[in-house]
């Protein structure tokens, strides 16, 4: 790799210098740099502004830090050491060809940038932390296996990340807190005023560089709906499957300036969406998969090569009317249904609350019943699943391609089995590709091209920087929002502290006393827990999602809670760093 690209991440933030040394601020700030958003790319603009010797503030609306992350999968990461113990041969212009074949429309500059830097600035970055990646996978846009994980979900790579944010003093997190405005002064960005959500309490806090890494808006279904794609027609029942605080706001802080917005129609719509039975609305989904199942429309026919890429299956659902289909399986796929996207889902509650629960799934002992209770065309339903048997039995499906000779997977069963079963799934929001326009160094820009100075912003609030062009890639987002969410910190302490002081790395400040747990007795739940968690309390939904899993198990207090951590709120950096154990219980 040319020398000129491994330092282009400290080489773009030069461009700062002219406007980072203004007048002494009259008000004295709060730090030198405040990250809205404790997500994924949130956590590495603290890191990286830290390392620099900035003093950061970190402001999330949540009680705890991760965002979306902590449900995530993998990375897209290029030429690394374990593709090369694996045999694999990669390289930034292999993987440039494949992110902007797969895109369409990606960003070239982003997509290059990034290729060439995910290795040293996203996988060794990681490692550096403890991040243990473990496997390496194929994905449909990736030409080589690039898709790289950790040992299970990305929480494993997200929790390192807080870990060593908690254990740096300049680091300053303030937790359920929204901001509610971004301040400006003589023309440019002087802090943020915030509002906590469990007290009421407001306060400014000033800071000469804000980012702003709260995220996509995928939670909010007018903003989705309003930035619809016009290729394809609206759904008219649409899930929610992002996360809680997937609310863009990001995006109504900076109307006041005019930001620029951009690609917002650039968005990932997942097609398997199962209304979530916890939910009261019916408003969430949870993503549901069977590479068993045959799917059928509403006429009781299948429509696609299930097997098929996103790009595929995604256009040939939602181009149904209405946009929907049904999962159909027998008794031996059942045992391939994979259901995501809450943390209550286990074994025994996929087959209590969604296999037998006759409002989701139809189960029938012969095709033709399972129609009926389906509300599909019995003839049609029986012909199709007998003409799919017959394509498995001739090993050539001459509709769709699904099976036949110089397939990568394993053909499917025969659907011969019974009792059969029908699950219908309708189109679920997931991941936003558009969002807050910025230039190189990750400044916010303004409807004609402007950069508002002192205004970054990293993640999913800039749709990862169009990297993914218009069709969502596997492990393009998290390894994409860390790299970013680098840049990002490292423009921000160019605004704050002059340019001078990326050419010097500081050694983070003593950690925090030991917080190695101690043994202690087991404490039962306190008795007014279930009351509660019925209460509707602002600021409280992640005590109320997790807490409520700890009744339904019968789990006692120190199944978490563990010296120096007590059973109240987690206060000092100590205290969350022991509770970051506790996360792999529900992620």
């Amino acid at each position: 790799m040319p020398a000129g690209r491994r330092l282009a991440a400290l080489a773009i933030v030069t461009a700062l210098a002219v406007t980072a040394c203004q007048p002494a601020d009259p008000v004295a700030a709060d730090a030198d740099v405040i990250v809205v958003g404790a997500g994924i790319a949130g956590l590495a603009a603290a890191l990286e502004a830290e390392s620099h010797g900035a003093r950061v503030l970190v402001i999330e609306a949540n009680s705890v830090a991760g965002g979306h992350a902590v449900r995530a999968g993998g990375f897209a990461l290029v030429d690394t050491p374990l593709q090369r113990s694996r045999g694999y041969h990669d390289s930034p212009d292999i993987a440039y060809r494949d992110l902007m074949a797969w895109g369409e429309d990606a960003d070239p500059w982003w997509v290059r940038f990034y290729v060439d830097n995910s290795r040293e600035q996203v996988y060794d970055w990681l490692t550096a932390m403890g991040v243990k990646f473990t496997v390496v996978v194929p994905a449909p846009q990736a030409s080589v296996p690039r898709f790289h994980f950790t040992r299970g979900a990305a929480v494993n790579a997200v929790v390192p990340m807080i870990r060593e944010a908690l254990a740096r003093p300049r680091i300053e997190f303030l937790w359920n807190t929204e901001v509610t405005e971004i301040l400006r002064r003589d023309g440019r960005i002087a802090g943020v005023r915030t509002e906590r959500s469990r007290s009421g309490g407001r306060r400014l806090y000033h800071a000469p560089a804000v980012i702003l890494a709260t995220g996509g808006f995928q939670s909010n279904l007018d903003l989705v709906r309003r930035s619809w794609r016009r290729d394809l027609p609206a759904p008219a029942r649409l899930l929610i499957g992002a996360g809680q605080y997937a609310t863009g706001s990001g995006l109504r802080l900076v109307e006041p300036f005019g930001a620029a917005l951009t690609r917002m129609d650039h968005q990932v719509t997942f097609v398997n969406g199962l209304p979530d039975p916890r939910d009261p609305g019916g408003g969430h989904g949870l993503l549901t998969q069977n590479p068993a199942a045959i799917w059928v429309d509403a006429t009781g026919r299948r429509f696609t090569n299930e097997a098929a890429s996103s790009k595929v299956t995604d256009r040939a659902v939602l181009r149904q009317s209405p946009a929907t289909h049904w999962l159909v399986f027998d008794a031996t796929g059942a045992r391939q249904l994979t259901i995501r996207g809450a943390a209550w889902l286990s074994a025994k509650t996929i087959e209590e609350e969604i296999l037998d629960n006759p409002t989701l799934v139809s189960r029938a002992d012969d095709i033709a019943a399972l129609a009926a209770a389906a509300g599909l065309p019995p003839d049609a339903l029986v012909e199709t699943v007998q003409r799919f048997n017959r394509f498995v039995d001739q090993g050539m499906d001459t509709d769709f391609g699904r099976i036949g000779p110089g397939m990568s997977e394993a053909p499917p069963p025969a659907l011969r089995q019974p009792p059969y079963y029908a699950i219908q799934l309708f189109p679920m929001t997931r991941k936003s590709m558009g969002g807050l326009e910025i230039d190189h160094e990750t400044r916010v820009l303004g409807g004609a091209g402007q950069v508002i100075r002192g205004l970054f912003a990293a993640g999913e609030a800039t749709g990862v920087a169009g990297i993914n062009g218009s069709h969502g890639g596997e492990g393009t987002f998290l390894g994409p929002s860390v790299l970013i969410g680098r840049v990002a910190g490292r423009s921000a302490v160019a605004q704050a502290l002059g340019p001078q002081a990326l050419g010097r790395r500081q050694a983070a400040d003593a950690a925090p006393a030991d917080a190695s747990p101690a043994a202690v007795a087991p404490r039962a739940q306190p008795a007014n827990l279930p009351a509660l968690l019925a209460q509707q309390r602002r600021g409280y939904w992640h005590f109320g999602v997790s807490h409520a899993l700890v009744v339904e198990r019968g789990e006692s207090c120190d199944s978490c809670h563990k010296s120096p951590w007590g059973t109240g709120p987690a206060t000092t950096a100590a205290q969350r760093i022991v509770q970051l154990d506790s996360c792999v219980r529900c992620h």
